[in-house]
């Protein structure tokens, strides 16, 4: 399972926590945020990118990180999230849509997630493609295709979040300073956590990728 963190303003993200969660989720990484009404991403496989990425992103800023740990698809640049949606919109997934599991191995479902989105959008301007996505009725038509997982899309006005809610990390989950901060999820990460290597979720066969 894939491990989503949300940076509020003012907080900085711990370089340890980030180093314990990759343990488990060391398939890739990527951000967005907001800058100047632009949205800024990046994305990368390398852990220290991700810890030097880390410590420069702007306190006055909400940040999304994604860590990504590989239920399908091959384990590149470009299976890292977020994935682009169309111009201007991003995406990232934490879960596992066994219905979207791709014939093709070398690809992601979160890149069938993406490629079904793109396909519903065509045709409509940025400010209504904007709109939509903002509305009930998206929330709604979307629930049964990502039932599970957590996705969270941002374009220029800002994040969407789809699916699940977040878990909130308290002090005796990790210490103070991450106490408060909003994760996808609450069993890829923490000091217990073991290590996974490789491409295991996929050895261990797709019948478990509704848990992932």
């Amino acid at each position: 399972m894939c491990l989503i963190i949300k940076k509020p303003l003012g907080r900085h993200i711990a370089a340890d926590f980030l180093e314990n969660a990759w343990q488990r989720n060391s398939h890739g990484w990527g951000c967005f945020h907001m800058d100047q009404g632009e949205v800024i991403w990046a994305r990368g496989l390398n852990l220290g990118e991700l810890i030097e990425h880390n410590a420069r992103l702007p306190l006055d800023t909400e940040v999304y990180l994604h860590l990504r740990r590989a239920t399908y698809g091959d384990v590149n640049h470009d299976m890292a999230h977020p994935y682009i949606v169309r111009q201007g919109l991003l995406l990232m997934h934490n879960g596992s849509i066994a219905h979207l599991a791709p014939q093709d191995p070398t690809v992601s479902d979160t890149s069938e997630l993406a490629r079904l989105l793109r396909d519903m959008l065509h045709g409509l301007s940025d400010e209504q493609a904007s709109g939509l996505i903002r509305t009930q009725g998206f929330r709604a038509l979307t629930a049964s295709l990502i039932e599970g997982s957590m996705v969270v899309l941002m374009d220029t006005k800002g994040p969407v979040r789809l699916g699940r809610d977040w878990h909130t990390v308290q002090a005796a989950d990790w210490d103070e300073g991450m106490a408060g901060i909003e994760v996808s999820n609450s069993h890829t990460w923490g000091r217990h956590a073991g290590k996974v290597q490789g491409h295991e979720l996929v050895a261990q066969g797709h019948a478990a990728a509704v848990m992932a």
